[in-house]
């Protein structure tokens, strides 16, 4: 495997970030002023945003929210966004069903009702929070090992999948999922959707998803094949490409933050992830 970070292999790096990543999220965060200041802009400002309008209209707000959901590169598609907060996202006919997209079903689902406005919410507000500095986090440590923030994601977004369609709507757990095919990735994608299914169903174990020794060997397997093949990742969330993974974006490097060779509770990291709170 190649690639070597400050005496580290990327399969390494993905071992100590998966073990403990809400304490590097949370370091790397009050290490980036940046994102601190927008977190801290938020927590004080989202309770007075009450309707889809004023969040359009808010670039800070809307910045951490659209990366709470994964969508920051959408942070343009102004018309879009105000259909997923406006339509009701269960409905066959509204925007989230047709663009067959987790990620911006998920967001729909959260911000589709301003009868109470989502933001009212001190519980929401701080979810959010958590998972724009876990997605951050992960950002960051893609620019250190490609395929890192993909495979942080898989193994934090896995367990919650109980089907094959489940996993084919989320852009970032199927690149993972797909490397177990051994069909590469841009092959795959040629392929119709019931080919996809049945490549997927005859090499993806959908009932051990719930076995965290079943989702690290999938997330590492998949690291290991980034480390040794490198790989391109398009804005997330772009409607350009419902298929596009995490940002590569530039940053210090967490091992620099925490001491790499402190002890690591096995705490869970999950706990920012607006997938869990509304999906």
């Amino acid at each position: 495997m190649s690639g070597s970070i400050g005496g580290f292999q990327p399969i390494q790096l993905y071992q100590q970030y998966a073990a403990n990543e809400s304490k590097y999220a949370n370091a790397t965060l009050q290490a980036n002023g940046q994102d601190n200041a927008l977190v801290s802009y938020f927590q004080a400002n989202a309770a007075n945003i009450t309707t889809p309008a004023q969040l359009l209209g808010n670039y800070k707000a809307l910045t951490v929210v659209l990366t709470a959901f994964n969508l920051q590169g959408s942070i343009n598609d102004t018309a879009l966004l105000k259909q997923l907060m406006t339509q009701d996202p269960t409905s066959s006919t509204s925007l989230a069903q047709r663009l067959q997209s987790a990620p911006y079903l998920v967001f729909a689902k959260a911000l589709s009702d301003w009868t109470t406005p989502p933001f009212a919410s001190a519980s929401t507000r701080a979810q959010i929070v958590g998972s724009y500095t876990t997605n951050t986090f992960e950002q960051t440590a893609d620019t250190q090992a490609a395929g890192l923030a993909n495979a942080l994601y898989f193994t934090r977004e896995a367990p919650s999948v109980t089907t094959i369609t489940a996993l084919q709507a989320d852009p970032t757990l199927l690149k993972v999922a797909v490397n177990a095919t051994a069909v590469p990735y841009d092959d795959f994608v040629q392929l119709s959707f019931a080919q996809q299914t049945s490549l997927l169903t005859s090499k993806i174990k959908i009932s051990q998803l719930q076995t965290p020794a079943y989702v690290k060997q999938l997330a590492e397997q998949y690291v290991v094949e980034n480390a040794t093949t490198g790989s391109d990742t398009p804005a997330p969330g772009s409607v350009a490409s419902l298929f596009s993974d995490n940002t590569d974006l530039s940053g210090d490097g967490v091992l620099n933050i925490l001491d790499p060779g402190a002890n690591l509770d096995n705490s869970d990291s999950s706990s920012g992830s607006v997938l869990s709170l509304f999906a």
